[in-house]
């Protein structure tokens, strides 16, 4: 579907990857990896549909937009596509992960590894990118501490859910739902290894799903998906221990409904905060305080579909894209208004991530 309206000036990212999930067993409607081009006044037109294997859920393109690559998740590979011209992806390999279920995946800061975590079986591991952008071998497997929180169903041992690595690239921190903690890791450039440094305990049943960083690395803000919060915290950047010093809920004081908690988002420029909550079918706006990191000024933006699983900035501009897994569509809203409207600017079969090009619109 195509957007009449102008969402970007020229000169903005001009390709989208949309992974979707395909199985029967997760109720999916994809069919792989959407492209889509993105013109000049922001409207978006798919271009293609690329067959990837069941449940091309998360994606990573290299800084150059060279290859892209793809976790499955519920299974236990990544997959790489070397990005041709046009937009089209090319398979040159792949790699199993040494676990199941991998559901993120992040570039090391000098980009010469891919790190993924296992949801399923709470591992982070690391695979080395080759000359033609294509992954090695995993080169290490990090087992995390395997505890159980007291959600029966979703916290049945170790389930990190995401990696950020810090400003200074030195730690890499891991929000572990299973375990009700946030653990600091320890990598190394050379080797590829990976080590726990010290884990962050939360409330018993909270649930941390994902995180971000402030630009210098002092704050964080994690959400915690069973408990429908944002922490805020410390981060010491000596020690890679983190401190918190508040809770904000997700959704509004009067919602009785189920929710979860899942993407977030941080615009610096403007010391916002965006969180999507999953059952309440919304994205949370937070003003931050620039100097404390603590957040204030709640309000709430409907997203025409009550599972928004996925958010992220539109680089270069003033918009935040959510997209709705269960109503299969991706919609905008305008960052700076604190009521803004959502506009579904595409739709697509179960989408759960958006990777950006510049592509040539």
């Amino acid at each position: 579907m195509v957007s009449n309206a102008r969402l970007q000036p020229p000169g903005r990212p001009s390709r989208a990857y949309v992974g979707c999930r395909t199985t029967c067993e997760r109720n999916a409607r994809g069919r792989g990896i959407e492209v889509y081009e993105i013109d000049g006044d922001g409207r978006w037109t798919h271009a293609r549909t690329v067959v990837a294997g069941d449940n091309p859920s998360y994606l990573a393109i290299d800084s150059g937009g060279r290859c892209l690559h793809a976790v499955h998740g519920d299974g236990s590979t990544i997959s790489s596509f070397a990005i041709s011209p046009d937009g089209g992806l090319r398979p040159i390999g792949s790699r199993g992960t040494q676990g199941r279920n991998p559901v993120h995946l992040v570039f090391s800061p000098d980009g010469h590894w891919v790190l993924v975590v296992n949801y399923a079986t709470g591992s982070v591991v690391s695979l080395p990118v080759l000359d033609d952008g294509s992954l090695g071998e995993v080169a290490h497997c990090l087992a995390l501490p395997e505890r159980m929180g007291p959600h029966r169903s979703q916290q049945r041992g170790s389930h990190p859910h995401q990696l950020v690595f810090d400003p200074s690239g030195r730690w890499l921190l891991v929000p572990d739902k299973g375990a009700d903690a946030v653990h600091t890791l320890a990598f190394d450039e050379a080797s590829g290894s990976l080590s726990l440094v010290v884990s962050l305990d939360v409330a018993p049943g909270s649930g941390p799903r994902h995180l971000v960083l402030s630009p210098e690395g002092r704050h964080a803000w994690i959400v915690l998906e069973l408990s429908s919060q944002v922490l805020a915290a410390g981060f010491d950047a000596v020690t890679g221990r983190l401190a918190p010093f508040q809770h904000v809920p997700t959704v509004p004081e009067d919602f009785t409904e189920e929710n979860t908690a899942a993407g977030i988002v941080h615009l610096a420029q403007r010391n916002l905060l965006f969180i999507s909550n999953r059952g309440h079918g919304s994205v949370l706006r937070l003003a931050i305080d620039g100097r404390h990191g603590t957040l204030s000024a709640p309000s709430w933006t409907a997203t025409h579909g009550r599972v928004p699983r996925f958010i992220a900035a539109l680089p270069g501009s003033s918009m935040l894209l959510a997209a709705n897994e269960d109503a299969d569509t991706i919609v905008a809203l305008h960052c700076r208004e604190a009521h803004a409207l959502a506009q579904a600017i595409a739709q697509t079969g179960s989408p759960v991530c958006i990777a950006f090009t510049r592509g040539t619109p």
